[in-house]
């Protein structure tokens, strides 16, 4: 795929993955990135998505995922599951006749934000063919949720400068593989500039 966005920009959603208090220490940098894309979706009406990943009782729904971390998982509901303070969904804006409502995905208990969660059928019922992903962690919800929207059809942006994880290797690991198959790998500068021919 060259360089170039060649998608539809009238059928594009945001995509916020976990960006939660529990993961802020590895998150914190692309902040301003994540905060300066939502604030062009949000400038030119394009939907916005955020996940919370967490747990009401590892016995039920937690699963392979649940198993894997034990008691590091995130239990829905605490601090650590809360959006970080620096990034919250909009609630409304009054400024124009139709309120704007970013949507937030509650049940969240696998990498994959599409696994049981109402996600797929709101990007339907909205008409939307391009997803970009942001948020956290790289090589893990965001990859997972990546992989599973190409599968649902669906184009992917993933933004590199506005997804991160532990360590430099992982998050390079990732984009390589994205890029051979799945996304078109960009940054959110890249982006906003594909959003103005909206």
């Amino acid at each position: 795929m060259s360089n170039s966005i060649s998608y539809d920009q009238k059928t594009v959603a945001l995509l916020v993955v976990d960006m939660q208090e529990s993961l802020r220490d590895e998150v914190i940098d692309i902040v301003p990135n994540v905060q300066s894309i939502i604030k062009t979706c949000h400038e030119k009406e394009i939907p916005v998505f955020w996940t919370q990943h967490g747990h009401r009782n590892l016995q039920f729904d937690g699963g392979a995922v649940g198993r894997w971390w034990g008691e590091g998982s995130i239990k829905w509901g605490s601090e650590k599951w809360k959006i970080l303070r620096e990034l919250q969904p909009l609630i409304s804006r009054s400024s124009t006749s139709i309120d704007i409502l970013d949507f937030v995905i509650k049940n969240k208990t696998r990498y994959d934000a599409f696994y049981n969660t109402e996600l797929d059928s709101l990007l339907n019922s909205l008409g939307i063919e391009t997803l970009i992903i942001s948020g956290a962690e790289t090589n893990l919800c965001c990859e997972a949720t990546a992989r599973s929207g190409f599968d649902h059809d669906y184009n992917i942006i993933f933004l590199k400068d506005a997804t991160a994880t532990e360590n430099e290797e992982m998050h390079k690991a990732t984009l390589r593989n994205l890029k051979y198959g799945v996304a078109k790998i960009s940054t959110v500068t890249e982006v906003i500039e594909w959003l103005d021919k909206r």
